[in-house]
């Protein structure tokens, strides 16, 4: 049997409000949009504000060890956005 990754994920509406939160798969996640889009909730899923301060070091480590990368941030032509927690 194949295992499926699982992430910590919330499904939220364009308000802002949760419905969903947990550790899901990405067919699971599928599943809870389709539902609550039946019920007339559009949901997004995101991930946790750990998963997401992660994945911005990742990139700026990657943007650090490009040359060309770190000139453009130097001259103020490339900028990646941070999030404020």
């Amino acid at each position: 049997m194949k295992k499926a990754i699982k992430a910590y994920s919330i499904l939220a509406d364009d308000n802002g409000t949760a419905w969903a939160e947990g550790v899901f798969t990405q067919a699971r996640i599928n599943s809870l949009i389709k539902a609550y889009k039946r019920a007339g909730i559009n949901l997004t899923a995101h991930g946790s504000p750990v998963q997401l301060i992660d994945q911005l070091e990742q990139i700026n480590a990657v943007l650090d060890a490009n040359a060309t990368a770190r000139a453009m941030r130097e001259q103020g032509r490339l900028v990646v956005m941070g999030v404020g927690f």
